[in-house]
């Protein structure tokens, strides 16, 4: 699997427990679950660059999600709403 499959695979798991998500779990939840239920270790980087990537092709519609941007209290934090 591929970062971008990991990041994929981590949105649709995230989507039943949590409609909403932000870029600390990028950072945190993301690599240890890339870690624990794929077996592969990548850094929060690489995973960060993967999502950039994604939402810039149209990966996500193929799997039937999107996402929407929202606010967080503190404005240096981006957050996205899953939609289908």
């Amino acid at each position: 699997m591929t970062a971008q499959d990991i990041v994929i695979a981590w949105i649709k798991s995230i989507k039943a427990k949590s409609p909403m998500f932000y870029s600390y779990d990028l950072e945190g939840s993301l690599p240890l679950y890339g870690r624990l239920a794929h077996q592969k270790l990548h850094t929060a980087s690489t995973y960060a660059r993967a999502f950039r990537k994604i939402r810039e092709s149209n990966a996500l519609k193929a799997h039937g999600i999107s996402l929407e941007e929202i606010e967080h209290t503190n404005r240096k934090v981006k957050g996205w709403k899953i939609t289908e």
